[in-house]
């Protein structure tokens, strides 16, 4: 990767073949994913250091396990907890009403099903892995104008967050999914537990007083959201002593208020320039989902810029928002589900939801694909992590007598999940096809 302190935003005239306008979780996983493949990738950031507060802070076994294809296996352990699951009751140390169930499967990803961690940490970490490609430019500076970005680079990719300014300047709007609450994020370092201790697993408090969300996250770090009435504006230790906290517990690191969207971009794509991440989609966040879309944007998006730049059938680029879209809008609608949920056993505690937690890692990323017991658009099961022996396209195979009728790769895992002899496996290690 090289570096270079922009002056202003004057064009410059280096070539490349993608222009990515953000450095948050999204824009760095793209880039990760174009310069494995040498792809010429110029980066547009403001800021030289990762944003200093947490944002996000969970993500699932599919995450974890497309973070460790991508080069941080070996840090994943340090920076990641695994989460305990997830319980709604109905007051701060209250009572239970149910439990989502699912938490403790097998992980058929290699992965446990969730974790948390601090995004400051996790996005150092995506840094440094970027830092490892010669083909990869950053330029720690606003980015030029959408005009200039698609003169210097084939493909522009704003990930450039909620109020992108690529998405406006390529004219794309936002659907309105309709959820808009106002709520106080407030982020807690503890150093000493509190009398009764802190739950240690994720709690959603259907407390009609004042409906809240408890995370314990990875190492000191906890996180509450409150949600708040209009022009309401409270101190968060007082809202933090309903649950026994005060400043001799922790340090405060940030009280935030946000208003909760349930938004998606009317369009993914404009010509040559593609939207990812916030700047496609927002989302209430109790499904802990918003980050892992966005990353999972960026491995959709960026294998096929790697196929199209290769020489390989430029409409392929139009299955990103095809494929994206579709998972991305049930996902936020399963999110505004959850916080409706919370309102809903708030008013009446007997109202209770069918208590299994959908699992996004098992959903269909390919439109019109059958579901049920069918692989197809699913991810490939990764009990003994087969991602290692996987080359960029290629079959797996029940028996080492398969010969790939398309001669592709065939890497051998012996296996009756499915009934089926052989798999082909895309890049971003989704099931493409089936054969016998």
């Amino acid at each position: 990767m090289s570096g270079t302190a922009g002056e202003g935003s004057g064009m410059v005239t280096a070539g490349f073949d993608v222009a990515i306008v953000g450095l948050g979780p999204t824009g760095a996983v793209l880039a990760t994913v174009l310069g494995e493949a040498g792809v010429r990738t110029v980066v547009y950031e403001r800021d030289p250091a990762p944003y200093s507060q947490p944002r996000a802070c969970h993500l699932d076994a599919e995450i974890a396990r497309l973070l460790a294809r991508h080069g941080l296996a070996d840090e994943l352990p340090s920076l990641l907890t695994v989460s305990a699951g997830m319980e709604y009751v109905d007051r701060p140390g209250g009572r239970r009403l149910f439990t989502f169930e699912g938490f403790e499967r097998e992980p058929l990803l290699g992965w446990h099903e969730d974790y948390v961690f601090i995004q400051p940490e996790l996005e150092a970490a995506l840094r440094r892995r970027l830092a490892e490609f010669r083909h990869v430019t950053i330029r720690w500076c606003e980015a030029p104008r959408l005009d200039e970005l698609r003169a210097e680079a084939r493909f522009v990719v704003g990930c450039d967050g909620a109020s992108s300014a690529v998405r406006r300047a390529a004219g794309i709007g936002f659907t309105d999914l309709g959820y808009d609450e106002r709520w106080l994020v407030v982020d807690l370092d503890l150093r000493a537990e509190p009398d009764p201790p802190l739950p240690l697993i994720i709690q959603q408090v259907c407390d009609p007083r004042r409906l809240a969300t408890f995370v314990p996250g990875h190492a000191a770090h906890r996180r509450w959201e409150f949600l708040l009435a209009e022009g309401e504006d409270p101190d968060p230790w007082a809202l933090l002593g309903e649950w026994g906290v005060g400043p001799q517990h922790g340090t405060l690191v940030r009280a935030v208020q946000y208003r909760f969207h349930a938004l998606v971009a009317d369009r993914w794509r404009a010509g040559d320039v593609f939207v990812a991440g916030d700047a496609a989609h927002m989302m209430p966040p109790f499904m802990g989902q918003g980050l892992c879309s966005g990353m999972r944007d960026a491995e959709n998006l960026g294998w096929k810029l790697v196929d199209v730049l290769g020489g390989g059938d430029p409409a392929l680029l139009d299955t990103y928002e095809a494929e994206r879209k579709p998972h991305t809008e049930e996902v936020i609608r399963l999110s505004v589900e959850a916080g409706r949920t919370l309102a809903r056993l708030a008013a009446d505690p007997t109202d209770l939801p069918t208590p299994s937690a959908p699992d996004p890692t098992r959903w269909s990323r390919l439109p019109g694909l059958p579901l049920g017991e069918f692989p197809l658009g699913h991810q490939v099961p990764q009990p003994d992590r087969l991602d290692d022996r996987l080359s960029v396209w290629c079959w797996v195979a029940a028996d080492d007598g398969f010969v790939a009728p398309d001669g592709r790769p065939v890497v051998v895992e012996p296996c009756a999940t499915y009934g089926h002899r052989a798999v082909l496996v895309r890049p971003d290690r989704t099931i493409q096809a089936l054969a016998d």
